[in-house]
């Protein structure tokens, strides 16, 4: 056409700065300086900021309450080091406020950001359909927060040494509570986290009803943090499920791998891969939930299992053919009653059944 005669660009993004992030009249922005940065999220007309540079976010970012649309980051492997307390965020009074703004979409990919070890990357309310890919996160007190985030997809990102990686949780605005505001429906996947003694857990989730924690690594220090994934139904009554499966937990959670507490319903944990002796799954339950463990092709000789109160039903299908539920040396406390099994012998070849009652 004519505005691409002689090899002529006429839309093509800057390769330095200065002015860049006015380049475009329709909503994409190009960054790579704070200056442009700041221009581009205080612009109303932004829709999606292509980053082509590394810089310094000093200030912290608030989207307007009543933005309902898809708001892309797009960081082309560019770094941003915050030192404000908060890089993106949005707060609300109210849920009949956070209405407004519930449909927004923020999508944010390809970014490394890098933190002061207090500070918080990512502290937003009301988004429906979220997703967060290819990033890296480290030191930071919290990567990522969400509250009343429903369907927040995060996969294929990087967590380093951060207090807590993933905070899911029910906004607690007026009209909020653990069945009203809750960041149900969420998928984390393929991640891989790094911690350390003294950072809490790569996973904290509240009251998150759907949960799927898929495929991830978690590493870091031998003597890790107090939990690789903590998961707490806050006693909400609409909370009865909890599902991870295919993890690699390569390091030793000082506490345990995993933390369930769940009123009542079924937590599924399944195809884990542990590495050291340490307390895997730890597990509490006031109505009699489930705990199924499924398809552990490998156990270390020190792994251990906890049951806080007699509440729980722990189930396993599939375990190692050498662990026995009956062996009181892979319990923390006292073994729990109405244990079952389904698996295979000792040898390996013959399935069966214990602790099953038939009616």
């Amino acid at each position: 056409g004519v505005n691409g005669v002689n090899g002529v660009c006429p839309d093509c993004p800057p390769t330095s700065g200065g002015g860049s992030s006015t380049q475009f009249n329709f909503g994409v922005k190009w960054a790579g300086t704070t200056a442009e940065w700041n221009s581009a999220l205080a612009s109303t007309s932004t829709r999606a900021i292509y980053l082509y540079n590394d810089f310094t976010a000093p200030t912290k970012f608030n989207y307007a309450k009543n933005y309902s649309r898809i708001f892309l980051i797009e960081g082309n492997g560019s770094k941003v080091t915050v030192t404000a307390d908060t890089l993106i965020t949005r707060v609300y009074a109210s849920l009949s406020e956070a209405n407004a703004g519930i449909d927004m979409q923020l999508r944010i990919s390809n970014v490394e950001f890098v933190g002061n070890g207090s500070n918080v990357c990512i502290a937003v309310q009301a988004n429906y359909g979220a997703k967060i890919e290819g990033c890296r996160f480290s030191n930071f007190h919290t990567a990522y927060k969400g509250g009343w985030t429903m369907g927040t997809v995060i996969e294929q990102c990087y967590f380093w040494e951060n207090y807590i990686a993933i905070d899911l949780d029910y906004a607690r605005f007026s009209g909020g509570s653990n069945s009203a505001s809750q960041s149900n429906h969420s998928i984390v996947r393929d991640c891989k986290f790094r911690n350390s003694a003294g950072d809490f857990a790569s996973i904290k989730a509240t009251a998150v009803s759907g949960l799927q924690v898929l495929h991830c690594i978690f590493e870091g220090a031998q003597a890790g943090g107090d939990y690789d994934i903590y998961f707490d139904d806050n006693s909400s009554n609409v909370v009865k499920e909890f599902f991870s499966y295919g993890n690699h937990h390569e390091h030793q959670a000082k506490i345990a791998a995993y933390y369930v507490r769940l009123k009542d319903g079924y937590a599924q944990v399944g195809g884990v891969y542990s590495q050291y002796d340490q307390t895997l799954i730890k597990f509490e339950s006031s109505a009699y939930a489930k705990m199924i463990v499924s398809e552990i092709p490998y156990l270390t000789s020190g792994t251990k299992f906890e049951n806080v109160n007699g509440a729980g039903r722990w189930e396993f299908v599939n375990p190692p053919a050498t662990f026995l539920i009956t062996d009181a040396t892979k319990w923390v406390g006292a073994m729990p009653s109405l244990t079952s099994i389904h698996g295979y012998d000792t040898n390996g070849q013959k399935k069966y059944i214990q602790g099953v009652q038939v009616k």
